[in-house]
């Protein structure tokens, strides 16, 4: 049977006792997005963007502009306005997407819990910066995700500008770091196959549910979900992963790469698996400015 998965997706699946899910969850994964989804997600101000360096590091990286710089008119394309968005120009996507084209998308909506999915490549190159070029992405899959673990928040943007202050770049946390990893409730996580592409998804719970082993180790929980394994798919298959977590508060992210390592030995009944990120590179920057989080609630469903 035909099937959107790769092996090591499958694989992860088995193990998991999940195939028959993956198999009523991968019905949802098309090669376009639904026209019911186009309106969605030319309303969207924030993306996540996942790119793959062409070595083992895999970024996520967080873009904004005003509603309508990401739109599709027949959902085999998604077109991307930096001209008129928000977005780290010395963030590592860039270069990324220079290199292999591979890119995907997170929209997600915190306020309704709403997200969806697209992987694809940069339908053609431009020689100059995409951060400052407007640009088209060919889609390969498209699909929501469901609400759980999604804590509701309100974005409020006003005179959205980009942040002055430059990164600073390090190979483990510092004290302050991990204060921030301790007290957050939402990360995403950058994912890549080299023969089927980048992925991007977004992880929550309740805060610490990303633990610190050490400044240099984090271990994340694999919560129940939609039996797809994307993330643990391809760390399967390559044995690297990237993290972002966002400061809601202070107006500042972590970009964490890293090797990853799946550990299905553990005696938690909730929880049945667990990945570890092995720390090679620690990015902090600033949040665009003009740009606030108001917290809603958490999700019902956190362990």
């Amino acid at each position: 049977m035909s099937t959107p998965y790769h092996s090591e997706e499958c694989h992860i699946q088995a193990l998991a006792g999940q195939v028959h899910q993956a198999g009523r969850s991968g019905a949802m994964i098309a090669t376009s997005i639904i026209p019911g989804a186009w309106h969605f997600l030319a309303a969207q101000p924030m993306l996540i963007l996942g790119s793959w360096d062409g070595q083992r590091g895999a970024w996520p990286a967080l873009v904004m502009g005003a509603p309508g710089f990401v739109r599709t008119v027949d959902g085999t394309q998604v077109f991307l306005d930096m001209t008129t968005a928000c977005a780290d120009p010395d963030d590592p996507l860039w270069d990324n997407l220079q290199r292999n084209g591979l890119i995907s998308l997170l929209a997600i909506e915190l306020a309704t819990r709403r997200r969806l999915r697209i992987n694809g490549h940069v339908a053609a190159l431009p020689n100059i910066s995409l951060a400052h070029s407007a640009f088209e992405m060919k889609v390969d899959q498209a699909y929501p995700n469901c609400p759980r673990y999604i804590q509701r928040r309100t974005l409020h943007m006003d005179d959205l500008a980009s942040a002055m202050s430059p990164a600073h770049q390090s190979v483990s946390l510092n004290d302050e770091q991990a204060r921030l990893i301790t007290a957050a409730d939402t990360c995403f996580v950058a994912s890549v196959h080299p023969d089927h592409g980048t992925d991007v998804s977004h992880r929550g719970g309740k805060p610490g549910f990303v633990e610190i082993e050490s400044t240099d180790c984090l271990r994340i929980p694999d919560y129940p979900g939609n039996g797809m394994f994307n993330t643990l798919g391809n760390i399967h298959a390559t044995g690297f992963a990237g993290l972002l977590f966002v400061d809601f508060t202070a107006g500042r992210q972590l970009q964490i790469m890293g090797d990853a390592s799946i550990d299905w030995n553990t005696n938690n009944t909730d929880i049945q698996r667990f990945w570890s990120l092995k720390i090679r590179q620690v990015r902090e920057s600033s949040l665009p400015l003009g740009v606030r989080w108001e917290f809603v609630d958490a999700s019902p469903f956190n362990l």
